[in-house]
């Protein structure tokens, strides 16, 4: 994954969409610190997740990853 675009493009992603961390922690039964790590570029989600998380934010994972939708 390409991880420091990743952690930005989640950013945006997410201040676009006029979301927070929390509730997208609360939408994947996860911790706030978890998608603060992301957000960060310690760590990244794992496919089912990163799916979940396109779902929640009505991205694709190419927008995500940094692929362009092509």
């Amino acid at each position: 994954m390409h991880q420091l675009q990743f952690s930005h493009n989640l950013k945006t992603a997410l201040a676009e969409s006029k979301k927070t961390q929390k509730e997208l922690a609360d939408y994947l039964g996860t911790t706030q610190q978890t998608v603060s790590r992301w957000l960060m570029g310690i760590n990244e989600p794992n496919l089912e997740t990163l799916l979940k998380i396109c779902t929640f934010l009505n991205e694709t994972p190419n927008t995500l990853l940094g692929f362009g939708d092509n």
